[in-house]
């Protein structure tokens, strides 16, 4: 190629100058499948980045969704005023309960909007008792004093808000022997000073929870830094208040005293049957409380089904004094935006309500030793210009139960001759079953099981007028009858034989009848006036037998200092309700409630004052109601003259009005 090149400053041009170029051809060779590859490759990862972009905007959309339609799952439910809580329960609990479970199951279980991070961590996993039940990470309990390994900061606990007050609790789970050194660790950072444990450590043949502290044959234990003293123990039939004294080997002079409230009378399913108890372990929790010590540390084994339902409790009773009124179904919300599946099951939900409406319809009405003389000066002052006094206007409020409970047995026209009187017939649920083949193989300590178990209905000849009826240390430590009549004499002495009976009293007048005086006449033969009867029926056995003969005709002894001789003359014999769990007394009078009533009651609260230097006559004869007809039936009948009489007189038992001298459990 011939090029020419002239140049031109604007006037002439130059001579041309020549080049000769050869042309140079430039060949790029392209490697098609490595760009296809190079292409695809690029596809592939755009595709997947797209991928996860949308995958985390399907979540997050999703999530969104979720938490609003967990929102919008939940109901529009009122505050419930104190004067409406009555009609308010009723009503929910009609057809079924149909209003208690629409609210209840309205209620999420999880909150998914907060996450669980922490609890599934993989060095967490052993820590947890159950895989579902899990703390939310935004109010977990957060350990500050580890080792420095992964997940020392983790125990499966939440902090929980009361009514008012934030963070007044703490809901764990029962712990594990893997993390009883984190729960002490717990108690000892957050500065607890009260442990309320709601379940056994067994139930049912399982593990529920470890044995955490030590029992008082060991003394202490020491759980790495940490040492755990038993100072001392209080065994109640409902529940054990242990005084323990926490020490960190790693701080000097730190001893600090922890109480701790373990609650008996949970069944292995459902529900106690009386919310009264819960009430009552909400006071003695209540008396130990520290304004100055952290939060209340509260568990059972999961940490939120009987731990919901006693936090509820307790914050709803502090907004029922507070205001006069309760939303018990937003607190329960609360809760479960706290920690997962709080109040666990629809019973419990309802068993909030119960023990509300049991403090809002009767009160308070637990009397302290050293306060008995007082409160009942009180109780005796007239109220109103009607001259009613506060004892009676008590009276009223208690629940006549009348038809309550079943009693077809005892009704049939087979059965209807062998009843006293047609208006006291035992109820079905737990009379007492007499076995006519009386096989000694049935002579077990299983005989109340084969009861309560039994749906059959019972064969006619089986029936007796007699009850089983509850003591302070057990629910079968008396047996109430009616006076036998001739033809039922031999079902009693059968009675007596197969349920081990330890001791009979005689309430009634042995002129009531023949049938009585030839019984009774039988007694005296071997005894004189009191003493010991063998029962020879394939095995001799002894037990005792008392009359009260200085009852007269009226509705209580002219005297109460003769039915108190007796029955302490009773009880030095046989100790105290708790050698009834095994040998039930028998207690007998013409209608088996009237008189026995009176008896049983007093026998219970003197239980109740050895054992926690208190009494409640109301709720021990509410009791008895529930489980006899005309159980305490008249104003006359009731206990709290009897009471101050009784504790008056047991000087030497140490059993006065100034009993408060010596330790007491509140």
């Amino acid at each position: 190629v011939c090029l020419q090149v002239r140049a031109f400053n604007g006037k002439h041009y130059s001579e041309p100058a020549s080049e000769t170029t050869r042309p140079v051809i430039c060949l790029c060779v392209v490697n098609d499948k490595a760009l296809i590859g190079f292409l695809v490759f690029l596809i592939l990862i755009t595709s997947l980045a797209l991928l996860v972009v949308l995958y985390k905007i399907y979540i997050l959309r999703r999530r969104k969704s979720h938490n609003m339609h967990e929102h919008e799952r939940l109901l529009n439910v009122e505050p419930i005023p104190a004067d409406a809580l009555l009609d308010t329960y009723k009503k929910k609990l009609a057809d079924e309960g149909r209003l208690f479970l629409a609210e209840f199951q309205s209620i999420p279980r999880i909150f998914s909007k907060f996450s669980m991070k922490e609890a599934k961590k993989n060095w967490n996993a052993i820590k947890n008792r159950y895989v579902d039940i899990l703390p939310y990470d935004y109010n977990r309990v957060q350990l500050t004093t580890g080792n420095g390994e992964p997940g020392c900061d983790y125990i499966n606990a939440s902090f929980i808000d009361g009514y008012k007050e934030a963070k007044k609790y703490i809901a764990a789970q029962g712990p594990k022997e893997e993390t009883i050194t984190d729960f002490w660790r717990m108690v000892w950072e957050q500065k607890s000073s009260v442990i309320v444990m709601v379940t056994r450590c067994e139930e049912g043949s399982r593990v529920k929870c470890a044995e955490y502290w030590p029992s008082m044959e060991r003394g202490a234990e020491i759980f790495e830094e940490f040492v755990v003293k038993v100072n001392s123990e209080d065994h109640c039939p409902d529940y054990t208040i242990r005084h323990l004294s926490l020490t960190n080997k790693r701080e000097k002079n730190t001893e600090r005293e922890v109480t701790h409230i373990q609650f008996l009378s949970w069944p292995d399913h459902g529900v106690p049957g009386d919310p009264h108890l819960l009430l009552k372990l909400r006071r003695r929790v209540n008396a130990f409380k520290n304004l100055f010590s952290g939060p209340i540390v509260v568990h059972c084994s999961a940490g939120v089904g009987r731990t919901g339902t006693y936090i509820s409790i307790d914050a709803m009773m502090e907004g029922l004094e507070a205001e006069g009124r309760v939303d018990i179904y937003g607190y329960v919300v609360q809760l479960r935006r706290q920690r997962c599946l709080m109040v666990q099951v629809e019973a419990q939900y309802i068993l909030i309500y119960q023990a509300l409406l049991e403090h809002n319809q009767f009160g308070e009405t637990e009397i302290s030793l050293s306060e008995l003389h007082s409160t009942l000066s009180t109780l005796k002052e007239q109220s109103t210009e009607e001259e009613s006094t506060l004892m009676h206007e008590e009276f009223q409020r208690m629940p006549v139960y009348k038809n309550w409970r079943t009693y077809n047995a005892g009704i049939t026209e087979e059965n209807k001759q062998k009843n006293r009187s047609s208006t006291v017939i035992p109820y079905d649920y737990n009379r007492v079953l007499v076995r006519l083949d009386d096989d000694p193989s049935h002579d077990s300590e299983d005989d109340e099981e084969e009861e309560e178990s039994s749906d059959e209905e019972e064969e006619s000849s089986k029936y007796i007028n007699a009850s089983h009826i509850g003591g302070y240390w057990g629910t079968r430590c008396f047996i109430t009858a009616q006076t036998p009549l001739t033809d039922t004499a031999a079902d009693f002495w059968l009675m007596v034989h197969q349920k081990k009976v330890s001791h009979i009293i005689m309430l009634s007048d042995s002129k009531l009848d023949d049938s009585v005086t030839l019984l009774v006449s039988a007694f005296f033969l071997l005894l004189g006036q009191c003493g010991c009867l063998k029962v020879k029926h394939r095995n001799d056995r002894a037990l005792r037998h008392y009359q009260f003969l200085k009852w007269g005709d009226g509705e209580v002894p002219e005297k109460a200092q003769d039915l108190v001789d007796m029955l302490r003359d009773i009880r030095s014999k046989c100790g105290s309700g708790k050698a009834l769990t095994a040998s039930p007394a028998l207690v007998h009078c013409s209608d088996g409630s009237s008189r026995c009533g009176l008896l049983v009651a007093l026998w219970n609260l003197l239980d109740s004052a050895e054992t926690e230097k208190l009494v409640d006559v109301f709720q021990v004869v509410k009791t008895l109601r529930k489980e006899r007809a005309a159980m305490i039936s008249s104003m006359v009948r009731t206990t709290c003259g009897m009471t101050e009489r009784m504790l008056e007189s047991w000087h030497s038992n140490d059993l006065t009005a100034n009993g408060a001298a010596n330790q007491s459990l509140i």
